[in-house]
């Protein structure tokens, strides 16, 4: 391995550290939502009305946040990162240490969530941001790392919620958190390194930083794919938050809930290690057509599944599903926005399914506690079909279409 390999591998492995961490923290806390609140209390419409408002503040927080990183970029991203998680650490030994009324509750972990759904857009735009400065920083495998680690703390997590008690969650968050707050703080400032590498783009503290509405509005293929996002996770929330109601129609408890969600996790790591072999034989946005295509099999799936091994089934179509789309949008936005926008651009592929998130947790809950849960199912699948022929749609605009970052990342 030469001296600049290894180099390339060191700040790999560090951003390996933090998608680990950044997904054992939202594992523990967001993973096992349904069964952390109903253990404190919450009905599945209330579970639902949390769950809208943490995909609401999401979406104000990545607002702000993307805009004042595109805007203000001597700032360091992982500087931001690390104020988020120190926001979410205090919101969290606060719902974990004082009794809170349901009201209360709601709010404070509202709002702990969105400070930790915030974070993942930014750390997207963290590896984009080496790219962009020349640096060949791979994605795909430290990305995988972190979907490994989901996976198998996903196991032990359904274990031991079932064995002892969903309290322990909040704890393992808080100390996840803190590990992950470490971790961020230890990846290299894009300046301290891109001097080192021939940039193929370097953006300008004086380049033009246009709004979201001129971004978006001169853009009409990002546009058709943010709408397509929004669908997407509109269709696939509802079965997200509330997997532990699927499971326990089919006879399952918290540690099957455990067993689906390692599967779910794991087939992701697949694609992600593969993911550099798959840019360089496929474009991004066949890519994600078949993602998009695979989630609606598993919806459907999931709408008949008479027993725990058709679950699991339907979970290991992920492999597929986020498996795929996880890297191919990150890919795919960037190289299809101008400078200037490639942070916010991030951010706002997050804002997809935050803002999916809103739509279908405002009726998610009602639905399964007045109708059932097939209705839910069939209402979901219905959503995914949607998302899907707009993606399509996206795809037939893109032909002939040179994106504004021709450089291949992997």
């Amino acid at each position: 391995m030469t001296h600049s390999k290894a180099k390339l591998f060191g700040i790999e492995a560090k951003y390996a550290g933090v998608q680990a961490s950044y997904w054992t923290s939202v594992l523990a806390f967001s993973g096992f939502m349904t069964v952390y609140l109903s253990f404190k209390g919450f009905k599945d419409t209330q579970i639902g009305l949390t769950a809208a408002l943490i995909s609401f503040l999401t979406i104000s927080f990545q607002l702000f946040i993307s805009n004042f990183s595109d805007a203000h970029q001597q700032v360091p991203i992982k500087k931001i990162v690390a104020g988020l998680y120190v926001l979410g650490i205090v919101l969290g030994t606060l719902l974990w240490q004082v009794p809170l009324a349901i009201p209360l509750m709601m709010i404070c972990y509202a709002t702990a969530g969105g400070f930790e759904y915030s974070i993942n857009g930014l750390l997207n735009a963290q590896v984009m941001q080496y790219a962009n400065a020349g640096i060949p920083v791979k994605y795909g495998w430290p990305r995988g790392v972190g979907s490994v680690v989901y996976a198998f703390f996903a196991l032990l997590l359904g274990a031991l919620a079932e064995q002892h008690s969903p309290a322990i969650l909040m704890p393992i968050f808080l100390g996840a958190s803190l590990l992950a707050l470490v971790m961020v703080l230890f990846i290299p400032d894009v300046k301290s390194l891109s001097s080192k590498w021939t940039p193929i783009h370097v953006q300008e503290k004086d380049q033009e930083h246009s709004s979201y509405r001129r971004m978006i509005a001169g853009n009409p293929v990002f546009l058709v794919f943010l709408i397509a996002g929004v669908a997407l996770f509109t269709g696939v929330s509802p079965s997200m938050l509330f997997l532990v109601r699927i499971v326990q129609n089919v006879d399952g408890g918290s540690r099957e809930l455990g067993i689906a969600m390692f599967l779910q996790a794991a087939m992701e790591m697949p694609m992600m290690f593969l993911s550099p072999w798959l840019m360089q034989r496929f474009k991004p946005e066949q890519l994600l057509s078949f993602s998009f295509a695979s989630y609606l099999i598993k919806a459907v799936l999931l709408i008949f599944a008479p027993s725990i091994g058709i679950l699991y089934t339907a979970m290991v179509m992920n492999v597929f599903c986020f498996g795929l789309y996880g890297f191919a949008s990150v890919y795919f936005v960037n190289r299809l926005v101008k400078p200037g926008e490639k942070v916010r651009a991030q951010g706002l592929i997050t804002l997809c399914g935050s803002l999916g998130g809103i739509i279908a947790n405002l009726f998610s809950g009602v639905i399964l506690d007045t109708w059932g849960l097939k209705p839910l199912l069939v209402l979901s699948s219905a959503i995914i079909l949607i998302s899907f022929l707009l993606m399509l749609v996206c795809l037939r605009m893109l032909q002939g279409k040179k994106p504004f970052d021709k450089a291949r990342i992997a």
